[in-house]
């Protein structure tokens, strides 16, 4: 019995030490950030975060074992409640301040117009970090230094006009009115309601190809196949012949849902060359067959023809309308 409890009391010590050990860790790294108090905040945040994560004894998440870990939230500014008079205006009611120059035009000697600094357009994705407030200085939301990969035109309306304000390396603070947000009715949301506050740090922009106007329906001037399949003829053709199901062809697409986002690029990676018969999509093989070499169509593809008319259908991948514009370029075989 002697021999069984000693590696039990020799494993309490090596515990209590670990303990210990990360609070000291912890202590001594709150002195350090007091005598460094030009350490920026998402730094130190990081480095709470890492040091968190180096205990051995928790195979969970800190938040999964029920610790409160608000005190790493960023503290809110001073100026969350009303608009400084240094802000800049826009006409919808959006207000915003630049704390941090972009990276194009870091010298105030450079002007902010320069070709450089290029600007998302509202179809393009920006790499963002972010935390919002409310006027009282609630904290409600923050990327917590974990990048967000987000379509610009996917947001919220003050975000989508604000985002599209700023340039890789840039930092702001938006003061969006009500209407702009989520509205004021609480009852209509569970998200927070009334004017919103929110510092965005834009870190870079990943063009996309500007999606159709048509995008959750086909145009009054659209053709159809007896399938479903609508078309619009936007570039003839040189070829004389379509391509057969065993045809192997190289083509040029993208493809987006019907909420805008891209789905499927040769931009972007997708392959270019392939059977037409090995094409995933239903309507894709389809449209491929109508179609001569040189020549470029739109396609209105529905969900039956798609990955399906429902979620339940779709299995995770965009469900209902697809659109597709298609260039064959080459009948290879």
């Amino acid at each position: 019995h002697l021999q069984m409890s000693l590696p039990m009391r020799r494993r309490q010590p090596c515990a209590n030490f670990l303990l210990c050990l990360g609070i000291a860790a912890l202590c001594r790294y709150g002195f350090e950030a007091t005598i460094l108090p030009g350490s920026p905040w998402p730094f130190r945040r990081r480095e709470l975060l890492r040091l968190a994560s180096c205990a051995p004894a928790m195979p969970t998440s800190a938040q999964a074992q029920g610790f409160d870990l608000s005190f790493l939230d960023p503290k809110a500014p001073p100026d969350v409640a009303t608009v400084p008079k240094d802000a800049e205006i826009l006409p919808s009611g959006l207000a915003s301040k630049m704390l941090l120059r972009p990276t194009c035009a870091l010298s105030k000697s450079i002007p902010l117009t320069n070709p450089d600094c290029q600007r998302p357009q509202p179809y393009d994705k920006v790499l963002i970090d972010y935390t919002g407030w409310t006027p009282g200085g609630k904290m409600i939301d923050s990327s917590r230094n974990e990048k967000r990969l987000v379509r610009v035109d996917s947001v919220m309306r003050g975000w989508t006009e604000g985002l599209q304000l700023m340039a890789p390396g840039e930092s702001r603070r938006f003061w969006i009115p009500a209407e702009l947000a989520f509205g004021t009715n609480e009852t209509e949301t569970a998200k927070p309601t009334g004017p919103l506050v929110f510092d965005i740090e834009l870190y870079s922009i990943e063009k996309q190809p500007k999606p159709p106007a048509e995008l959750t329906q086909p145009p009054k001037d659209a053709e159809f196949t007896p399938s479903g399949l609508g078309f619009r003829k936007i570039k003839p053709g040189t070829g004389k012949v379509n391509p057969q199901l065993e045809s192997n062809v190289t083509a040029l697409y993208n493809g987006w849902s019907s909420n805008g986002d891209l789905v499927l690029s040769t931009s972007f990676g997708a392959q270019d060359t392939f059977l037409v018969r090995e094409v995933p999509i239903e309507g894709l093989k389809e449209a491929l067959q109508l179609m001569v070499e040189g020549e470029t169509r739109r396609f209105w593809i529905p969900g039956k023809l798609g990955f399906g008319a429902t979620a339940e259908e779709s299995r995770g991948l965009p469900p209902g309308l697809l659109v597709f514009d298609l260039r064959l370029m080459t009948i290879n075989s």
